[in-house]
């Protein structure tokens, strides 16, 4: 926290304007070299040091068809103090405003946790999801089936990037080309298309309701040669409608961490500039403008439209809009995720009320 805010903080943790004091606030991380993955690191490690139930295991996968508009999330969440484990499945096409709106929701909070580890095996007898660990970091299968709704997938993610680890290590993203095939009742599409997986180990992940702007998540893949990733908030310079409740976020420091995948090389983000565009609700992300540095100063401007989205409340404290993005970059076009993940004290003093 910056001297002037904490001058500015009277005894109820508000500042003198009356805004609250952010929990949540990105470690910042940018142009700090990234963490080189091991192969160990695409399976399961150990809890958190402090041993605390809260202690997560994420793993992140899933599909795209960009001209059908329709999105796949295949998300596993482990709890390795708990011995359980969450999982799910989320298909859906162009615009919901609920998840259960959606084509295809298929969710577990309480699964048994994978005792032999993730190199081979089938989430539950519940929830007929298997992953198969064919090369570590590189080449992955995936499969499921629900025969009683009509609803199968059959997935092969093959990278075409290292692993780019988060500085400091515990989390990693990849692109990687998906190709395979979906069943979706009683039509098949095929899948042929790129999605970035990422992979988070051995921190406290707490369900606590924390207070700050949203924070996105993103990322777009543009051929075998080229793709990003970048997690921060808008730049309150640019007016993203927030900025004076919250003033702990300050201009040109909205990065988190994040990387340019281009000819072969991976090179650190060291800044970015980024506005969200939403709808008149307020809430739901339409557009994105994305200014990234890299370490050689080198300027990468990417203007992102979603074109397929739904809400996703992770825990009932956050809401996540999944949005399918159409990425512009270097004249080139490619897709994928942007994930704006929201709390609750910005929900509910900037949405905006209908009638």
């Amino acid at each position: 926290m910056t001297a002037r805010m904490e001058r500015s903080q009277n005894s109820s943790g508000q500042n003198s304007s009356g805004a609250p004091s952010p929990t949540n606030l990105r470690p910042q991380l940018g142009g700090l070299p990234l963490y080189e993955c091991s192969p160990e690191d695409e399976f399961l490690h150990l809890p958190a040091a402090s041993g605390h139930y809260s202690s997560t295991e994420t793993t992140y996968w899933g599909f795209n068809i960009p001209e059908k508009q329709i999105n796949g999330e295949i998300y596993m969440w482990f709890h390795p103090v708990l011995r359980m484990c969450s999982a799910s499945v989320y298909i859906w096409k162009g615009f919901h405003g609920s998840t259960l709106s959606c084509e295809y929701v298929n969710h577990y909070h309480y699964l048994p946790f994978p005792e032999n580890g993730i190199a081979e095996y089938r989430v539950a007898d519940t929830m007929d999801l298997r992953f198969r660990v064919i090369e570590p970091l590189k080449t992955i299968e995936i499969i499921y089936r629900d025969a009683e709704r009509g609803v199968a997938f059959s997935l092969l993610n093959e990278a075409i990037m290292p692993p780019a680890g988060r500085p400091g290590g515990f989390h990693f993203t990849q692109a990687m080309k998906v190709k395979g095939s979906l069943e979706l009742f009683g039509e098949t599409h095929a899948i042929d298309s790129y999605f970035s997986r990422d992979h988070s180990w051995s921190q406290e992940r707490r369900e606590t309701s924390r207070v700050g702007p949203p924070l996105t998540w993103m990322v777009g893949v543009f051929g075998d040669d080229l793709a990003f990733h970048a997690v921060g908030y808008d730049d309150p310079a640019l007016r993203p409608g927030w900025e004076d409740r919250y003033p702990a976020v300050q201009p040109g420091q909205g990065l988190g961490w994040g990387f340019i995948f281009k000819d072969g090389v991976t090179k650190p983000i060291k800044s970015m500039r980024k506005l969200t565009h939403r709808e008149d609700d307020g809430l739901s992300p339409i557009s994105f403008d994305v200014e990234l540095i890299d370490i050689d100063d080198e300027c990468h401007t990417i203007k992102g439209q979603v074109q397929a989205r739904m809400p996703w409340q992770t825990w009932q404290n956050m809401n996540v809009y999944f949005c399918q993005t159409r990425w512009e970059l270097d004249g080139r076009t490619g897709y994928g995720d942007a994930q704006d993940i929201q709390m609750n004290d910005f929900v509910h003093h900037f949405a905006k009320q209908r009638g």
